[in-house]
């Protein structure tokens, strides 16, 4: 890592640790794993995903350093042991009275009144302050004294090897080598925990574990530092990790002999779900490939197939894995029922006691209970009983269970329908119907219709039918889509004799009719039933009045006051409605018929959706109807197919005038 000029102290500190700092920001982010953490993290098979497993323990030093310092101003035991630079605190009252302070010189002693030099290098704390009092009593008669401690002396000590921050550090005089770990930012992760080695004159005083504290909280080992010492902290040792359902996953360092359930203990200990009987290790060979090695240390004694609790060596990985996840004692219990849900299997056990007389809901349906059940050869099978006749001790009908039987209790309510009323109807909104309730009934309770109400012009949607058609518009709009894109090919490739002219006009009438289809495919009104309302309501039990269905919506329109005029007319318009005029009137409003203009092929949408043909003069035109004049011949505008299919489609699903007459203006 190359600049680290804008890194602060502690960001360097990340560095040497094999971390990543960013000197924009206050703190560091460390690698994905550190080379002891890489080597336990590769998946073992290829389907597994991989490990997050760390190092245990390193994560104690990951505080700042200064967080660390030891404290000088606390009190010290009777075998704190004296040195230079210590400081004591004598008060003498009695006789005479007098309070001075005396600090340990280089020569380990102190100066007191009347008594001169006393040495106490070396004396612990309780053994000095016995000192000072008798040697003030051979001076001073009738005096009493008190020692204290004053401020400590500080002490060098060296902190070396694979630590954060090698060096000497002054300490006080009560550290021990802990403090002098974390003064140095303590191991790094490929420094070791567990040996760590104390060195005084050139012999190894001693070495510490850390593991004692970290798992055990035992800092008995943990030696009282002098002036001099040096920490070394030596590369760490074997390391094993173990994963699995254990309480804390980690990678730990060997020392001595380790078994698999020592490594077991020191993670925590197993979970509740812990396998036992299948405790796997991940074993490499040194210059080989890596072997599995299964163990049961349910095991009581080594059964000479398969070794139990073997001890580890250097990179083994422990996996235990969990119990099976599936409950298999359980039957459960769904439907119309107060406790749903998993109950325990019992040898014996028949539905009677599943399923009691005060445990179900008023509307299960008793006569046809569901009994679900997996046979040996994992097919299914459907047991259907009969409640009440078990209940009355029948015992063909209670039926004997079994483990992972599910029992279903069906409910005969059926939630009630719902039609939505809208428009010029008094009072609008949605409303609860019974089975089998007509139309005029639902008007009855709505209050009838408003004094703006067009009758003629209901729209009844219903979902069946809109979802039936829908599909259907779909279909007829792809096959229309494609009929237009081929035949747009065929002008493009130049085929046949027309004109560059007649071509260009082609493909703008093709390119409009494309523009037709997508108007059509959003301006439709779906699922629509024509249905002939009269004005005054009394259309009851005639066939308009349908047996209403859950879902149905019924939208009364304001009576309109034109009739639209659409095809082969000189204008095609809106003209107003004229009672007791015919068709003939409308049509030479619109300005008569074109030169291409079918007569006989005209016909009249109605308001209501219906579309009529035939002796036209003879039929009323009401507000709100649709004139249709067919064009004669194809070939001259290519449009006849298309608006034949429009107007058919238009009268089936309900399409409004509006938006009719702004489709038919796109030709």
């Amino acid at each position: 890592v190359t600049g680290r000029e804008g890194f602060s102290k502690e960001q360097k500190l990340a560095l040497k640790k094999g971390g990543q700092a960013d000197p924009r920001v206050p703190f560091f982010v460390p690698e994905p794993f550190s080379p002891i953490e890489a080597s336990f993290n590769l998946p073992v098979f290829p389907e597994q995903p991989i490990r997050r497993l760390r190092q245990y323990g390193y994560s104690l030093f990951a505080n700042p350093i200064s967080t660390f310092a030891p404290v000088q101003d606390i009190p010290v035991g009777p075998d704190y042991i004296l040195g230079p630079g210590d400081s004591m605190l004598i008060q003498i009252w009695g006789s005479m009275e007098q309070a001075f302070s005396q600090t340990v010189d280089r020569n380990g002693q102190i100066t007191l009144p009347s008594v001169g030099p006393v040495r106490i290098w070396g004396l612990t704390f309780k053994d000095a302050r016995e000192v000072v009092r008798q040697q003030l009593s051979r001076y001073y008669r009738g005096i009493k004294t008190s020692v204290l401690m004053g401020r400590l002396r500080t002490i060098r000590v060296y902190v070396v090897g694979e630590v954060c921050q090698p060096g000497s550090f002054t300490l006080s005089s009560l550290s021990t080598v802990t403090n002098a770990l974390f003064a140095a930012g303590g191991p790094v992760k490929l420094g070791s925990l567990r040996n760590v080695q104390l060195k005084r004159n050139h012999h190894t005083v001693g070495t510490v574990d850390l593991y004692d504290f970290l798992l055990r909280g035992d800092k008995t080992r943990d030696f009282r530092l002098e002036s001099g010492d040096t920490i070394f902290v030596p590369t760490i040792g074997p390391a094993t990790a173990i994963t699995g359902e254990v309480k804390r996953p980690a990678i730990y360092e060997l020392r001595g002999t380790t078994r698999v359930s020592d490594l077991i203990k020191m993670a925590g200990g197993k979970t509740p779900r812990s396998y036992l009987k299948r405790v796997q290790v991940i074993r490499t060979k040194p210059n080989a490939s890596r072997e599995v090695v299964d163990l049961d240390l349910t095991a009581p004694h080594n059964d000479g197939a398969s070794p139990v609790d073997i001890e580890l060596q250097d990179g083994d990985l422990v996996i235990v894995y969990p119990t099976d996840p599936r409950i298999y004692n359980t039957i459960r219990l769904v439907g119309a029922v107060k406790y749903p849900g998993e109950y325990e299997f019992k040898p014996g056990m028949r539905l009677g006691e599943i399923i009691q007389e005060g445990t179900i809901l008023p509307e299960a349906y008793l006569e046809q209970v569901e009994i679900a059940r997996l046979r040996d050869d994992l097919t299914a099978e459907i047991l259907e009983v009969n409640l009440k006749q078990a209940w009355a001790g029948d015992r063909s009908q209670d039926v004997q269970l079994r483990p992972l039987d599910q029992i279903t209790v069906r409910s005969e309510y059926r939630n009630p329908g719902t039609v939505k009323l809208s428009g010029e109807v008094k009072r609008a909104g949605t409303y609860t119907i019974k089975p089998g309730e007509r139309l005029s009934s639902v008007l009855k309770r709505a209050g009838g219709y408003t004094d703006k109400a067009y009758p003629k012009g209901a729209v009844l949607i219903r979902k069946a039918v809109q979802q039936l058609e829908s599909r259907k518009l779909s279909e007829f709009i792809r096959s229309q889509q494609a009929r237009m894109l081929a035949e747009a090919g065929t002008i493009s490739s130049g085929l046949g004799s027309t004109s560059k002219e007649d071509a260009e006009a082609q493909q703008a009438v093709l390119s409009q009719r494309l523009d037709l289809l997508e108007v059509l495919a959003t301006k439709a009104t779906l699922g629509r039933i024509v249905i002939h309302l009269d004005e005054t309501g009394e259309f009851e039990g005639s066939p308009n009045d349908v047996v209403l269905q859950h879902g149905d919506s019924l939208d009364i329109p304001v009576k309109p006051s034109s009739i639209l005029v659409v095809g082969s007319v000189r204008s095609a318009t809106s003209v107003l409605h004229k009672e007791g005029e015919d068709v003939q009137y409308y049509v030479n409003r619109a300005g008569g018929l074109n030169r291409g203009a079918a007569p006989q092929e005209m016909y009249l949408v109605k308001a209501d959706g219906s579309a009529i043909s035939g002796f036209l003069r003879l039929r009323d035109v009401d507000p709100g109807d649709v004139i249709v004049v067919p064009p004669s011949v194809e070939a001259e505008t290519k449009w006849f197919d298309v608006l034949k299919d429009l107007t058919t489609i238009a009268g089936q699903v309900g399409l409004s005038v509006a938006a009719l007459a702004g489709i038919i203006a796109l030709q």
